[in-house]
């Protein structure tokens, strides 16, 4: 099924960014093998990924060696923007459950290179890196806890990311170091270990709502939720992906402004506002990257691109990426995206049921029926704030909004709603 928006997968450029930690140490008994090259037909199952992908011109590629280990040389180039040559194991199942540490033996040329970590279903653009130096000409048994890898897209390190040991598919190695020139990286084997400190999962730390009071710098937005009726939606189960503006963010906007929003009479403007800062859905930062956009419960259709470095969320810039929540995940911006108004009288009561329905029926009908139900549920709450709207209306509404709540099924919980949408269309305006 299809999305209501179009979704153009982006090619963008690979920029590299330091992070990990590595100790040096003997291999750890009970080692489970997850890359040798001993068997002849074992180079078949990797595959060299060089700058040449985004216009430069890298050289990198790989053999097996007469000794039984895999050789990744070539000449890196910092030509036409590029920089990286790399090389990664094809998407397998490999069975790290309980696992906590890699363990790669390698000869190097002395220059420092990374080894690349990707999970199940994760975008090619993003993965989990960590250092690995060496020694010119020498073996070396390397250490690297899972903990230590950090996951970056586009050169961005997301926060409060682990890797999930059990989610990884490929191991592979780049080099990005800045430096033109030969290279040559010789890896005999890669293999898993379960040691002490076995990294787990991160997991949100309550809803949007208490990671954005947690976090602080967000006392305007907070406000504006309050102000509108929508601290109890961004508190549900959601999923929802918050674009959520700092108080910075909202003091570029012109003199008065935030505080002409936040009067009772101008409420609806500012639910449409607040609502444009709202994706249905989980969606990260390298997911959105790989769509191009994400269309906002407003409607609008917000770019996710990647340009001269930075990540760029409509008007604004991304600061901060993948704040995971126990609903959601919230990307941090430096500006307010207002939605463009259109022309004519605002919106009425009835529109909004209309639009909600425009929007809804597509992310139901392309099985993200949790999304179709955050839809629902924003459209009930701002019309239960509406003026004109009934008091028998409300009190309908009301009544499907605390059922939906209490029920588990995301797809009871948007034929709810929409049985109440459904029900108060005829009475509005």
């Amino acid at each position: 099924m299809i999305m209501n928006q179009t979704l153009k997968a982006r090619a963008a450029a690979w920029t590299i960014a330091a992070v990990g930690l590595i100790t040096a140490t003997t291999l750890p008994a009970g080692a489970k093998t997850i890359a040798s090259f001993r068997a002849e037909d074992s180079m078949q199952s990797w595959t060299s990924v060089n700058d040449d992908v985004m216009g430069g011109v890298s050289k990198g590629g790989i053999k097996r060696s007469k000794e039984g280990t895999m050789v990744f040389s070539g000449s890196l180039s910092l030509e036409n923007n590029g920089g990286f040559a790399s090389v990664r194991m094809k998407p397998a199942e490999l069975g790290l459950s309980g696992m906590s540490a890699l363990v790669v033996k390698a000869r190097g040329d002395g220059r420092t290179y990374w080894v690349d970590l990707r999970l199940k279903d994760q975008m090619s653009a993003s993965s989990y890196r960590a250092y690995l130096p060496t020694a010119a000409g020498k073996w070396t048994e390397t250490t690297l806890s899972f903990a230590d890898f950090k996951l970056q897209t586009f050169g961005i390190e997301l926060p409060g990311k682990t890797v999930d040991p059990t989610q990884v598919a490929s191991v592979g190695f780049t080099i990005a170091d800045k430096k033109q020139g030969p290279f040559e990286l010789e890896v005999e084997a890669v293999k898993a270990t379960g040691v002490e400190g076995a990294a787990k999962p991160a997991k949100g730390n309550g809803t949007l709502v208490d990671v954005a009071k947690s976090a602080g710098g967000f006392k305007t937005l907070l406000a504006a939720a309050e102000a509108a009726d929508l601290v109890g939606v961004l508190s549900g189960e959601g999923p929802l992906t918050v674009l959520a503006p700092t108080d910075d963010a909202f003091a570029k906007l012109p003199a008065g402004t935030v505080e002409a929003l936040l009067k009772p009479e101008n409420r609806e403007q500012l639910v449409a506002i607040l609502k444009n800062h709202v994706i249905p859905g989980r969606v990260s930062l390298a997911k959105a990257l790989e769509a191009g956009e994400g269309i906002s419960l407003q409607g609008s259709k917000i770019p996710f691109i990647f340009d001269d470095g930075r990540v760029r969320v409509g008007v604004a810039l991304l600061a901060k990426a993948d704040i995971e929540a126990s609903n959601g995940v919230i990307h941090v911006i430096d500006q307010v995206l207002v939605p463009a108004m259109k022309s004519g009288a605002p919106l009425k009561a009835s529109g909004l049921v209309e639009l909600a329905i425009e929007r809804g029926v597509p992310v139901f009908n392309e099985g993200n029926a949790a999304g179709c139900a955050a839809i629902y549920e924003v459209t009930l709450e701002s019309l239960r704030g509406m003026a004109g709207v009934s008091e028998a209306a409300k009190k309908v509404m009301a009544k499907a909004l605390q059922e939906a709540r209490s029920e588990k099924s995301p797809t009871q919980q948007a034929w709810i709603l929409r049985g109440a949408l459904d029900y108060v269309y005829p009475s509005l305006d």
